[in-house]
């Protein structure tokens, strides 16, 4: 397959793939072997994901699933307080 085959077929394939997050992971692949930086957004999720996470969290929180602070440090030593 010459390199312009590979290419269309590879456009081909991205025409058909509706999943965002998908995409976004494939141009950051691009990106980072073509030496161009991709945006990097504070956040690589959409509202909706952010609002699922924070709501799975608090259910959490209330179940007594999270972990003290000194509980985390002790974990990770990068969290370490000096």
């Amino acid at each position: 397959m010459s390199t312009l085959e590979l290419k269309l077929s590879l456009i081909e394939q991205l025409k058909q793939i509706d999943d965002e997050q998908l995409l976004h992971k494939i141009k950051n692949l691009i990106s980072q072997h073509t030496g161009k930086k991709a945006e990097r957004l504070p956040a690589q999720m959409t509202v909706d994901e952010l609002k699922e996470v924070l709501k799975k969290s608090i259910e959490e929180s209330k179940q007594g699933l999270g972990m003290t602070s000194d509980e985390l440090r002790k974990r990770h030593p990068l969290c370490q307080q000096d």
